[in-house]
């Protein structure tokens, strides 16, 4: 089964037509997890906001659907800790954060130039020996799985000479990484350095580094290449740690060790919502009906003004509200278009809005506010495709990949999988698990315990075509990446979701063309905007921005990306 998830079911509300503007408290306009958000934020002010999401469905890239029997995510599975906007969140909403389980996730990675060079690599099922012992009959083209770093942030050791390291970069790349420590703090972290990550690793530890865990790691995780990103966006504060304490190594140290204090998921870096990230949404949307206030799917805001006012003869002057047309919403040309307005419209009047939509809808709305240049360049993202499966599969009951892989970038051809990422679900999140065998274990179609596995394939990577993917690809890398052969009678259910262009790389020059518009937003009374096209990549970061936004309408201190409250301050590595 196969579907572009952007539309869907869902509800709307026609407001009056024509006549007075219909007064609101408060609204939001967009529904995914920055709208959701903001929102929250609002109603726990005491505001009855009205949140409208132009598509049929909220949450975004966090978004849930049944697949043989078992509810699982779709798009966004977890998040990096960063403060504790999202966690108080979670907390607040009764629900708890919880780590991965299996073991940890590995690293699928070509041979290295110095190959002889380089041991402790995890060898097992799927896995493949050095290039020149590889067999000409090897599918794996002689790339092997490593265990992710015990010690690392994004690819980048604490420790470049630990075994792990050696292990993945060779001894000369760790040798090489090691002389970060000999380098002045402020090399590649002056204002005039390059603001790429790319650069500033390559700066500080190297190319081995760069090449062989940051790349991939990167690429999987923001569907970018590092050269492409801001390092102050992807890692904030780590390059400022690093002129503080001297060392890119150090400054990643007390990253970790910022994280681990806080316990959150046993310390783990990327967590989740225990039962499904997609519990995080829909308990927000409750949240906030439950409050008083209202979400409204397949609705639009198509314009937004200054409210005016009579101010004597022939003038007009603001009221300090704006204005903004709604109207009901109906799919666009392609399921990736924005949606076009598809009925009638009536106007509200509000002193709040947060404009927490895509990039298109949030400038084409901005061009009615005083002062705002919207001619901002947004970089076009690479198209996703994400093939979830659930197969009897009995030979994957040891976990052969932990909870999963990244595949590191390759020239076209020259990977043996066209796979960027494998997740092993039902491994990974224990409730998964444990619904598929409460469906299909022993007592189900006869199958025997832990025969019944789920697996995530993620496609599509900068530069590429939009993937193409059926089921006989997805079984082919997951025999190659697992060691274990699945035939097509032997899955149970299958789904084929695709975003396109929904992630842009924050690149550094599109970073300040953002700051620029924030700048120029600010000063505007009861507006704000937010979302991931300009508080930047992660959940946990574009949850903070949305906050933080909305919670500058209200008159309360500004939730900081820290959970805190008060003025923000720029976000140290956490």
């Amino acid at each position: 089964m196969s579907e572009q998830l952007t539309d869907g079911g869902g509800t709307m509300s026609p407001g009056p037509a024509g006549g007075p503007a219909e007064p609101l408290e408060a609204l939001v306009v967009g529904g995914g997890i920055a709208g959701l958000a903001a929102a929250w934020e609002l109603a726990r002010a005491g505001l009855r906001p009205l949140l409208v999401e132009a598509r049929g469905y909220t949450g975004g890239l966090v978004a849930g659907a049944d697949i043989g029997g078992v509810r699982m995510d779709l798009g966004a599975e977890g998040f990096v800790v960063r403060g504790d906007a999202i966690t108080q969140m979670v907390d607040a909403l009764g629900l708890r954060v919880v780590g991965p389980s299996g073991g940890g996730a590995r690293l699928f990675l070509p041979p290295p130039p110095d190959a002889a060079d380089c041991d402790g690599a995890a060898a097992g099922p799927g896995t493949a020996q050095a290039a020149s012992d590889a067999p000409p009959t090897d599918p794996a083209r002689g790339w092997r799985a490593h265990r992710f770093l015990r010690d690392g942030f994004l690819g980048i050791p604490a420790d470049p000479l630990a075994e792990d390291v050696v292990a993945v970069v060779g001894r000369a790349g760790a040798l090489r990484a090691a002389r970060d420590a000999e380098l002045d703090g402020t090399v590649g972290t002056r204002p005039e350095d390059p603001a790429d990550l790319a650069a500033f690793v390559r700066t500080r530890m190297g190319e081995a580094v760069l090449e062989r865990l940051v790349r991939p790691i990167v690429a999987g995780i923001h569907t970018a290449d590092p050269a492409d990103l801001a390092a102050d966006t992807v890692a904030p504060g780590l390059r400022e740690a690093t002129a503080r304490l001297g060392s890119l190594q150090a400054a990643v140290g007390e990253l970790l060790g910022r994280r681990r204090a806080r316990r959150r998921g046993g310390g783990a870096a990327d967590v989740t919502v225990e039962g499904g990230l997609f519990r995080l949404t829909d308990a927000l949307r409750e949240a906030i009906e439950t409050a008083g206030g209202r979400v409204l799917t397949r609705t639009g805001a198509q314009w937004l003004q200054p409210a005016t006012r009579t101010a004597g003869p022939g003038g007009t002057d603001s009221t300090g509200a704006w204005e903004v047309g709604i109207a009901p919403t109906a799919r666009g040309k392609t399921p990736s278009d924005e949606p076009v307005a598809a009925g009638e419209q009536w106007v509200v009047r509000t002193p709040r809005v947060v404009l927490a939509c895509s990039a298109g809808a949030a400038l084409r709305l901005l061009a009615g506010a005083p002062g705002v240049e919207t001619q901002v360049p947004v970089p076009v993202g690479s198209p996703i495709a994400r093939f979830t499966l659930v197969a009897h599969a009995p030979g994957l009951a040891d976990a052969p990949v932990g909870s999963g892989l990244l595949v590191a970038p390759a020239a076209p051809g020259r990977a043996p999988v066209k796979a960027k990422a494998l997740s092993h679900l039902s491994v990974k999140w224990p409730w998964i698990g444990e619904q598929l065998r409460q469906l299909h274990g022993p007592g189900a179609a006869g199958a025997p315990a832990d025969a019944v596995h789920a697996l995530r394939l993620s496609y599509g990577r900068p530069g590429e075509p939009r993937p193409q993917v059926e089921l006989a690809d997805a079984l082919a890398d997951v025999e190659v990446l697992t060691g274990v052969r699945l035939r097509e009678q032997d899955v149970l259910d299958s789904k084929l979701v695709r975003w396109d262009g929904t992630l842009p790389p924050v690149t550094p020059a599109y970073r300040e063309r953002t700051r620029r518009l924030e700048s120029q937003v600010e000063p505007l009374e009861g507006l704000a905007v937010t979302g991931a096209w300009v508080a930047g990549t992660g959940i946990a970061a574009v949850v903070a921005h949305a906050r933080e936004q909305a919670a500058g309408l209200t008159g309360r201190p500004r939730v900081t990306a820290d959970g805190t409250c008060g003025h923000r301050e720029p976000e140290g590595p956490a």
